[in-house]
Order: structure tokens, then C-alpha cells, then sequence
């Protein structure tokens, strides 16, 4: 095909747009069929469980971090640390470390206490060596 140009004429041609938009002798239209789409009318398929779905992982995601942060307070991987007085990013970073020590000892306790429920040995030993630490 042949790109349209502006102020061109061809001589014996009543209509140009058409000689300009036939086919060459060499090429070829496919063939190719129409796509065709169902379209579903039924109340199960209109239902969508995205938000659900999306809801669900995000707890998840966020108790692992929860019980994370408290595993790694607990073995002492995690302490808190000075606020430096300089560099924005130092002192940032510092302000998150100790936010997640603080969220970790949130988690330890919540730990301490799920285990009382489930009897008194786990939170016994962590009581009986929280004080032989001492």
C-alpha cells in the first residue's frame, strides 16, 4: 500500500484515495476469522474474590513479619539503638530499628501468653529463663 501524500494527482484517475488504497499486485490478505467472546450471564461468574484473596495474604504477610520481629528480638538478633544525631537516613533507619524491636517485644509477649493457654510449660520456661539470664 501507499502511504496518502498530500498534493499529488494521478492523471486519468477520477477517484485517487482509491488507486491509493488497492491492494498491490504481490500482496495478500489473510484470512483470518473473527474472534469470538461468551459472554457469561451467570450471578456465579460476576462474583469476584480479588479483595478476598488480596485481604487474606495481607494478614498472612503480616503475622509472619509480627512473629519475625518477635523471634528476632527474642533470640537477640534485634536490640534497640541510639538515635545518631546526624545524616537523615541514619536517624531514619534507627527510628524503624527500634520500631520493630518494639513491635518484636509486642510479639514475645503475645507468644508468652498464647503458650500459657496451651499449657503452663512454655511460658514457665521462658519466665524460668528469663531470670536464670539474670
Amino acid at each position: 500500500m501507499i502511504g496518502s501524500v498530500s498534493n499529488v494527482n494521478f492523471k486519468g484517475i477520477d477517484n485517487s484515495q482509491d488507486f491509493i488504497n488497492k491492494p498491490g499486485a504481490f500482496s495478500s490478505t489473510p484470512n483470518i476469522p473473527n474472534d469470538s467472546v461468551e459472554l457469561s450471564t451467570k450471578e456465579e461468574d460476576k462474583k469476584s474474590n480479588t479483595g478476598v484473596k488480596v485481604l487474606i495474604g495481607t494478614l498472612i504477610a503480616g503475622l509472619a513479619a509480627f512473629a519475625g520481629l518477635g523471634y528476632a528480638v527474642k533470640s537477640g538478633k534485634l536490640a534497640k539503638v541510639e538515635i545518631p544525631t546526624e545524616g537523615m537516613f541514619a536517624k531514619a533507619w534507627a527510628h524503624v530499628k527500634n520500631a520493630g524491636v518494639t513491635v518484636g517485644k509486642w510479639a514475645e509477649k503475645c507468644w508468652d501468653t498464647v503458650a500459657g493457654w496451651f499449657g503452663n510449660r512454655g511460658a514457665e520456661t521462658v519466665k524460668d529463663t528469663a531470670k536464670n539470664a539474670e
